[in-house]
């Protein structure tokens, strides 16, 4: 097994490599904050980073990995 079969056995496990790399901000962050922060009455708050209702998802690219793909979806990279 070489290492992308390893990291890519099932959502959970891809979700936790992605977690542990070293990124100040993921797709999956972007994303949160459109679908989460926006209506979010605790959003810029100090309470924000005290109590988030949907903690849950915040930092944790599982849930984004779930969501459809969208075909002009492109990463960016810093080369």
């Amino acid at each position: 097994m070489n290492n992308f079969e390893k990291i890519t056995v099932s959502a959970g496990v891809l979700s936790d490599f992605l977690r542990v790399l070293p990124v100040i901000e993921g797709p999956w962050d972007k994303e949160f904050q459109k679908r989460f922060c926006q209506n979010c009455r605790a959003s810029g708050q100090e309470s924000c980073n005290n109590y988030c209702p949907d903690a849950d998802k915040r930092n944790n690219p599982e849930w984004w990995l779930s969501l459809e793909a969208k075909e002009e979806t492109k990463f960016e990279t810093n080369n």
